[in-house]
């Protein structure tokens, strides 16, 4: 209708159109109101209810889906944001490491050899930990080459270029890539852990050293963070409270109810409850939530806290895999069924409104549409004048376009044309001025750093969002006031006035300083302030707050490490002076001795005293080279330990009697030792290795002998606890000051470490007892006052299951008869030959001697040898190559490697170059024996 009206007034005169519009309009209006209204009001109450019903329950199923999204988008954020932070705390530990590195090499580049610099690197980052014990740091080559790795100390000196992950990713090569493209960066891969089967994802940071073409690293396992980030969202979802009909639940897939807005039920496994009506309402969660896109259940809500009375509910689930979480939200649809029945009863009232009053409105009708009529000449002529005069009116703030479709005149459209193009124009000039605007605003409020505009009187006009994080304030708390107010504590006021003063004389400021945040916390900040001009005249200042809070740490950390490392350098000085001190005592007494003997006429007596003190400086240089032996064992993590069942009650009588001996040897029978046994023999037994054991306490019953002059020395045991038992070794002797006891178990430590200390030792027995007791399950203590005695108490598990028992071969003595056998002793040092030769005499076999790889190689090509024994440390030709050219001739004809070193990856490369058993010096003559029988027993 509205179209044909248009085209009957489209140019014509305004006599014209006031006939057309007034004939239109009543005929209209009377067939509407007469024929269709009560009809359509009728069937639009039947639709309306209907439709009220169906769009309730659709937007409260739309309101809980978009609720448990919310919940589950937030779960996956703040985890985020934890990954994001694990991210940055190992990127900061590895630039730490770094620094420590870099100024090693720096300190050290111009006094010490490359080898010694690297060691001083790997030695100064080895031990250190970070993320609770959970990190640590690893330096390879760029060649693919570990140079240090504290968590798997075998792969140093190996190329682990082809290690992967558990899906085929390679680590190692991933991580060179980073260091050389991009100097540092992430690397994620996965990892089977070895305590269980679970593949857990990890996430390294690496950064490249340059001055050895190395690059340093540091690795951590992603879910160390998980559980944190759980507690605190279960913790906030708990809180979570809309209204009394809305709930929020979160179950476990066993059904243990992780949050819920019920809190009694948090904790319980809701598995097997049913509501009113037999429903297993957590099952038929966890059954929809882990369908595709979650699911609707309905129950009877019997767990309405504070009433005994059931309501029916509606809740939607949906499962967060990952963690093995169901989400859900819902809402009682008693409450629902309430409000529809409100709006039904409110439609039905405003219906009945209607047609009470349809009489009336029909009959004021008729005198509607004859006023109507009347004044439809004038409007109509008036239309487009107003539409016009209202857009001129509004042109000052609106960009409004007018309709020319609604101007029925030739002349009202000519004026509006010329309106849009006016209107058209100023958008265009808007719309680029508002992108300016845009860009300003965006670079202002998303800006990292913390920035505060002010007038030239410092009061606050405008800051961004990092500056409320920073320091806690809106843009409410500062307006019109002095931003250094607040900022600047009592000390610091002074300090702010001077910088406003100069900023506002159009000067730029900078400075390190301290502020203090809306909660009283002073954090280091680095200011920046820059005036702002227009035209030339100042305006405003421009200021921006940066956190240096992790630099000023991070300066910390660094000073300390130097202080750490510089004292440890110190250390190890002193340690290598003692030890060398203690190896050359011992070995002064065995050459001197040995020389009287070999160069002097001596009686048999003194010969045999000789002899006997020879023996024991032999058996001190023994001892003292085992305990640095088991240290490096105990630090590379090589000590195997064989549980047995130990009487405890007869190792302490084995002890009393050795060092009851011991004591008198030393000029101290004086002393009294006592010994205390709490148990029967039955009850004294445990399950441990018998041998650390021993060597424990013999190490601190050593130390109270020789540390004691007066009194007594006690030893023994008690029962602790239930499953614990403790020892003890207690003395009167010269006691430990006190500053001293917090390092009495490190290493490289002596109480006493001056020139003229009474009592000589290499301070390693106390480490290693430490030690031992850890590795034993237990651990070491001490209590004691300088002059008054100490007393060391050792606690292990009082085990009395038995979980791994080996019991030692008992061995007869065997008579080995070798005769018409070849064994060829390959060795440089004429004293090694002899030893062999001694060991072998009694066995009938024919001895032959080479000094060297190349006279082995040829005595095998020339005679028939059953037998090699070969050393690997040698001139001209080294025991690895001449095994592997006997072996080339020869294979069949057995050979035992036998070499200086113990450890682990030596082993395995004399067995790779091809011999067929490996022994370590000193060699036990039974253990030479047995070995190379062997080898007969199996050719």
């Amino acid at each position: 209708m509205k179209f044909f009206l248009a085209k009957i007034i489209e140019d014509k005169s305004i006599s014209k159109v006031f006939l057309v519009s007034l004939l239109a309009t009543s005929f209209l209006l009377i067939s509407i109101l007469g024929i269709f209204w009560v009809q359509q009001a009728r069937q639009k109450f039947k639709q309306e209810s209907k439709q009220i019903q169906d769009d309730f329950f659709k937007i409260q199923e739309k309101t809980l889906q978009h609720e448990t999204q919310t919940l589950i988008n937030y779960i996956e954020n703040e985890r985020e944001q934890t990954r994001n932070t694990l991210k940055k705390d190992i990127s900061n530990r590895v630039y730490e490491a770094h620094s420590i590195a870099a100024n090693i090499y720096n300190s050290c580049k111009n006094d010490l050899t490359e080898s010694q610099i690297k060691k001083l690197i790997t030695d100064a980052l080895r031990s250190v930990r970070c993320n609770d014990e959970s990190g640590f740091f690893y330096i390879n080559s760029l060649a693919g080459v570990v140079q240090m790795d504290s968590e798997n100390p075998e792969w140093e000196g190996q190329n682990k270029l082809s290690l992967k992950d558990v899906f085929g990713v390679p680590i190692i090569k991933n991580e060179i890539k980073i260091a050389q493209t991009k100097g540092e960066g992430y690397s994620k891969y996965s990892w089977q852990k070895e305590e269980g089967q679970k593949i857990a994802p990890k996430i390294s940071f690496v950064k490249i050293f340059k001055p050895y073409n190395w690059y340093i690293g540091c690795t951590q396992y992603e879910e160390n963070y998980q559980l944190r980030i759980q507690n605190k969202i279960l913790d906030k979802i708990t809180d979570m409270r809309f209204d009394e009909s809305f709930t929020i639940e979160v179950f476990n897939f066993d059904g243990t109810c992780l949050a819920h807005t019920q809190k009694d039920l948090i904790g319980q496994n809701l598995w097997n409850e049913k509501d009113k009506n037999g429903k297993k309402v957590v099952q038929e969660l966890i059954t929809r939530g882990t369908d595709k896109d979650g699911g609707f259940v309905r129950y009877v809500d019997s767990y309405k806290e504070g009433s005994q009375e059931s309501i029916a509910k509606l809740m939607y689930a949906k499962t967060y895999k990952d963690w093995q979480w169901v989400v859900g939200s819902g809402v009682h649809i008693s409450q629902l069924t309430e409000s529809i029945q409100n709006k039904r009863n409110e439609l039905k009232a405003l219906v009945n409104g209607y047609f009470i009053k349809a009489g009336l409105i029909f009959l004021l009708t008729i005198i509607i549409i004859i006023i109507a009529f009347t004044r439809f000449m004038v409007k109509s002529s008036k239309s487009g004048l107003e539409i016009l005069t209202q857009f001129y009116k509004n042109a000052a703030s609106d960009s409004h376009i007018i309709d020319i479709s609604k101007l029925h005149f030739k002349e009202f459209k000519i004026l509006g044309e010329h309106a849009n193009e006016m209107i058209l124009k100023r958008k265009s000039i808007e719309h680029q001025l508002n992108i300016e605007t845009a860009y300003f605003e965006q670079l202002f409020e998303n800006s990292p750093e913390a920035i505060a505009i002010t007038d030239n009187e410092s009061n606050g006009i405008k800051i961004n969002k990092q500056f409320t994080n920073l320091f806690g304030y809106t843009k409410e708390d500062l307006k019109g006031v002095v931003i250094d107010t607040l900022l600047a504590d009592e000390t610091k006021q002074d300090e702010a006035n001077s910088l406003n003063y100069i900023t506002a004389k159009g000067q730029l400021v900078e400075i390190e300083t301290v502020r203090k945040c809306k909660d009283g916390r002073l954090i280091d900040v680095s200011i920046m302030g820059n005036p702002i001009e227009v035209d030339g005249e100042q305006i405003a200042i421009f200021g921006i707050y940066r956190d240096i809070t992790e630099k000023k740490i991070y300066e910390k950390h660094l000073t300390e490490a130097k202080n750490k490392a510089e004292e440890s350098d110190k250390l190890k000085s002193a340690f290598l002076a003692n030890m060398s001190h203690e190896i050359r005592t011992p070995m002064n007494h065995i050459l001197g001795f040995t020389e009287i003997i070999t160069s002097q006429d001596v009686t048999k007596s003194e010969r045999q005293e000789y002899g006997a003190l020879i023996k024991q400086s032999g058996i001190n240089l023994l001892q003292l080279i085992n305990n640095i032996i088991d240290l490096s064992k105990i630090e590379c993590k090589q000590i195997k330990l064989s549980s047995l069942e130990i009487p405890v009650n007869a190792l302490l009588t084995k002890l009393y009697e050795k060092y009851y001996i011991h004591k008198n040897k030393n000029k101290k029978s004086h002393l009294i030792l006592k010994i205390q046994k709490t148990l029967n023999d039955k009850d004294s037994i445990i399950y441990t290795d018998l041998g650390r054991l021993e060597q424990l306490l013999s190490n601190l019953i050593e130390n109270a002998i020789k540390f004691t002059d007066n009194g007594f020395i006690e030893f023994g045991y008690r029962l602790k606890e239930k499953n614990k038992i403790e020892f003890f070794v207690k003395d009167t002797g010269i006691g430990i000051p006190e500053k001293s006891l917090k390092n009495i178990f490190r290493s490289f430590r002596q109480m006493d470490g001056s020139d003229t200390r009474q009592y000589s030792g290499t301070g390693l027995s106390l480490t290693i007892s430490n030690r031992l007791a850890e590795i034993l399950g237990g651990d070491i203590r001490v209590e004691s006052k300088e002059n008054a005695g100490t007393c060391f108490f050792v606690t292990l598990p009082y085990n009395r299951d038995n979980l791994k028992i080996e019991t030692p071969e008992v061995c007869d003595k065997k008579i080995y008869n070798w005769k018409g056998k070849n064994i060829l002793i390959v060795d440089d040092e004429k004293t090694n030959f002899s030893f062999f030769k001694a060991s072998l005499a009694k066995t009938n076999a024919e001895i032959l001697w080479a000094t060297n790889g190349i006279e082995a190689v040829t005595i095998c090509q020339s005679i028939a040898v059953d037998l090699v024994l070969m050393d690997i440390q040698m001139p001209i030709m080294n025991g690895y190559d001449a095994t592997k050219e006997i072996k080339l001739f020869n294979s069949q004809i057995p050979i035992i490697g036998q070499t200086a070193y113990f450890q682990k990856e030596y082993k395995q490369k004399v067995m790779t170059a091809g011999c067929d058993d490996y022994l370590s010096k000193p060699i036990k003559t039974a253990k030479l024996l047995d070995s190379i029988e062997k080898q007969f027993l199996k050719n």
